[in-house]
């Protein structure tokens, strides 16, 4: 890995140019698609008196969330390339109760940064205490697909593993838990490579150089490089295998999919050799199921979480182990405890109509949330999506609230509203 990385970070200056030339020289080309969305979302969000985010802003904030992104995608013979370009804008009451709260406790921001990533990518428009936000590219890459081999370089996506709402295998910018719009994973910037077998299995290699935030320069102790061999046992298993050398740490993990009962059965594990010693191991198991009932159809779901860096003990919330602290603000984990139980139903009410609920629980505090969703095409290229968030458990539990030493207060997720409407062209 660090050979690597070594010879990528002498020929990095000839790869970017040769890959911006390339982007130039096609940009010009015709039959390019273009098209995107605008994202206009309203939040309102009610909080105990006795919540921090209460006792430093208003008891009810409400945010507007804008998103706007153009695409442009081409292809030409083998070749194809994207390019993303997607302002993001936040304004409110959260960003200045954040800025208040930075002294007590560790609250993120909610628009991509870049200051990880190898190429830069994303500029602030603006960073006040009612209004955040940025212009980036969100996607930036040329690839190449053949009868065997594709590839692909830049700022695009990749996902791995058999997660709904969990995902131990998928080590590159998962999506949170609790996330309700997955129309677009943000992009990071990688080497990609896939060779396609005569059998129908697959391996599929990434090269993701990152800068260390600190220093601003390309280290492997803060890079990826992972391989995973995607293939089929006797037609009726479904494997994935993967290796990775990942933040200066060793991961290797399986899944496995099978159809079980006219439901689908899926299981992914990974362990992890920890930079600090000793090795942890994640899984996530989950089925669904589709159905008719009342004349409607029916899709639900079901999984079990194991987080092998989470913590068992409510007091240790505010102050996780390093393990865990390193990779939630890493963005590969977002919750804190060690197990987990979630599912799921959709209901299609009407074609045009569906309706969603989800539920989140920690199995060692007996917290969690529930989310309910309701979708309706508008028309075609109109949606309108409106859900609701609430949370429970007990203060010192994760989603009831954690107690932060030195104050009088907890900090908690609140009972939050969103309404959202997009339109795609």
């Amino acid at each position: 890995m660090m050979v690597v990385l070594k010879v990528m970070k002498r020929k990095l200056n000839y790869l970017l140019s040769g890959l911006f030339a390339l982007l130039s020289s096609i940009a010009a080309a015709e039959d390019w698609s273009l098209g995107g969305h605008i994202k206009y979302q309203f939040v309102t969000t009610h909080y105990q008196n006795d919540n921090l985010y209460a006792q430093y802003g208003p008891q009810s904030p409400i945010d507007n969330f804008l998103d706007l992104r153009l695409t442009a995608e081409n292809r030409w013979g083998a070749w194809d390339a994207q390019i993303h370009y997607e302002v993001l804008a936040l304004y409110g009451d959260s960003p200045k109760t954040r800025k208040a709260l930075t002294n007590i406790a560790s609250t993120a921001t909610t628009l991509p940064r870049d200051n990880r990533r190898l190429l830069k990518l994303t500029s602030k428009w603006e960073n006040n205490d009612e209004l955040e936000a940025v212009q980036r590219l969100d996607r930036l890459f040329v690839g190449y697909s053949g009868e065997q081999l594709v590839f692909r370089a830049g700022r695009q996506i990749v996902s791995w593993g058999n997660g709904f709402v969990f995902h131990p295998l998928d080590i590159f910018s998962p999506f949170s838990p609790t996330a309700i719009d997955k129309d677009y994973k943000t992009g990071d910037d990688m080497l990609y490579g896939q060779w396609l077998f005569d059998s129908g299995d697959d391996l599929q290699m990434i090269l993701l150089p990152r800068r260390n935030p600190d220093t601003n320069d390309v280290e492997s102790e803060q890079s990826s490089f992972a391989f995973k061999y995607r293939g089929r046992y006797k037609e009726q298993w479904d494997f994935d295998l993967l290796g990775a050398r990942h933040f200066d740490e060793n991961v290797v993990g399986f899944g496995l999919t099978k159809d079980i009962f006219e439901a689908l059965w899926r299981l992914d594990m990974s362990a992890t050799r920890l930079k600090e010693g000793g090795t942890t191991v994640s899984l996530v198991t989950n089925m669904d199921y589709s159905w008719v009932l009342f004349k409607k159809n029916f899709y639900g779901f079901i999984e079990y979480f194991h987080n092998g860096v989470g913590e068992t003990q409510t007091h240790k919330y505010i102050s996780p182990e390093s393990t865990l602290q390193t990779r939630l603000q890493r963005g590969e984990v977002y919750t804190l405890g060690r197990d987990y139980f979630s599912s799921g139903v959709q209901i299609e009410l009407t074609p045009l109509f569906n309706f969603y609920t989800n539920w989140i629980a920690n199995l060692h505090d007996n917290s969690g949330l529930f989310q309910i969703r309701g979708i309706y095409d508008w028309t075609e290229n109109l949606q309108l999506i409106g859900w609701i968030d609430k949370p429970y458990g007990n203060e010192g539990t994760e989603f009831g609230g954690i107690s932060i030493e030195g104050s009088d207060g907890y900090l908690a997720p609140g009972q939050r509203f969103y309404l959202r409407l997009i339109y795609y062209f």
